[in-house]
């Protein structure tokens, strides 16, 4: 007869358009069984997940904005303080009854522009809480251990962020076939970007470069590939997406056959936001083989080989490195991506895992 596996909980459940948490859980499933649940209301949502799940060994808390906006609304400062002690004194108790707390940091702050000093106060207290802290590249850990201002090698592992292969379907044409069909040239450069679209993520200004030297890309095109939830925003851009017809904008989710040819068909990515410790669009570019163009801060993801990217510093850096796509190696950028992703394995990431939680 089989041993009972540990459960662990996952929160919050993000698992539906993202397969980061899934490959997560399946890299531990020999040893632990894993449950996904999204935070339950309230400022004790610790015991909660606890009653909900009587059996929890392991609470392994991913994203905690939702958290964080719970306690960070109210105006009144007494309010505020009376609510955090009340959710750490939860999650105290969660810990006193032998329940083990693992925190991966996945983001510095959050997206939704939070009152930063309350934000950090709160997170330097769940750095304090947890008993095992993961990020994903020690270039991350130490932006976030003097972000912080907390010692974050007391208690944290770095854990990469592992590879998409195989969890994508294949391509459904050849990368000509593909290229054909949405009308991409064969002598164009066609520079992509993919994944949900938002103001912080700096779309915009790429759209602003892209404009402001078009007239000098003759065999130069730039394709937009993801959903905007801000309607306001969606109208912004279609706007600046009208000047300019070698700009194909499709501002809607992505079913991810769709999602992967038009990575296939593009001959570079280009991801111009780096307000975050790690990017799951550029572990995917990675793995499927493409050249990358990425802000100066992204070095923070600790993943990608210098020979597989071009970085910009600001504005004037990204349009001349459009301006000069011709002149890179992209072949050679592409195999170098490739090979690295391939070594970003999850049966790594698995084992490191399971460290933590024993």
């Amino acid at each position: 007869m089989s041993k009972k596996k540990d459960l662990v909980i996952f929160a919050p459940n993000w698992s539906k358009n993202n397969p980061y948490q899934n490959l997560l859980a399946d890299s531990i499933s020999d040893k632990y069984e894993v449950k996904m649940q999204n935070y339950p209301a309230g400022l004790r949502p610790f015991t909660s997940l606890h009653k909900q799940n009587p059996n929890m060994t392991v609470l392994h808390l991913h994203w905690v904005a939702e958290l964080i906006h719970r306690l960070s609304w109210s105006k009144s400062s007494l309010f505020f303080y009376i609510k955090l002690g009340l959710m750490l004194f939860d999650l105290w108790r969660l810990k006193k009854s032998g329940i083990k707390v693992i925190w991966t940091i996945h983001n510095k702050l959050s997206h939704q522009g939070l009152n930063k000093k309350r934000e950090l106060l709160i997170r330097r207290q769940f750095c304090r809480l947890a008993d095992q802290i993961i990020i994903h590249s020690t270039e991350a850990m130490e932006l976030v251990t003097k972000f912080y201002e907390y010692p974050l090698l007391q208690k944290a592992k770095v854990i990469f962020h592992g590879n998409y292969d195989n969890c994508y379907p294949k391509p459904s044409a050849t990368k000509d076939s593909l290229r054909k069909s949405l009308n991409i040239k064969p002598d164009v450069i066609n520079i992509l970007y993919f994944g949900s679209i938002r103001p912080y993520k700096g779309v915009d200004n790429l759209i602003d470069c892209f404009n402001s030297i078009e007239s000098t890309l003759e065999n130069s095109s730039l394709t937009l590939a993801g959903g905007v939830s801000d309607a306001n925003y969606k109208n912004e851009l279609s706007e600046k997406v009208k000047l300019n017809s070698k700009i194909v904008a499709n501002f809607e989710f992505l079913p991810e056959q769709q999602l992967v040819d038009q990575i296939t068909a593009a001959d570079i990515v280009v991801i111009p936001f780096a307000d975050t410790l790690t990017s799951g669009s550029t572990i995917l570019a990675m793995t499927q083989g493409k050249p990358l163009i990425l802000p100066e801060k992204a070095r923070v993801f600790g993943c990608v080989p210098e020979q597989g990217v071009k970085y910009f510093a600001n504005i004037a850096e990204l349009t001349s490195v459009l301006q000069n796509i011709h002149t890179l190696p992209l072949q050679a950028m592409a195999t170098t991506n490739r090979a690295a992703a391939l070594n970003l394995t999850w049966e790594k990431v698995g084992a490191l895992t399971k460290q933590c939680y024993s």
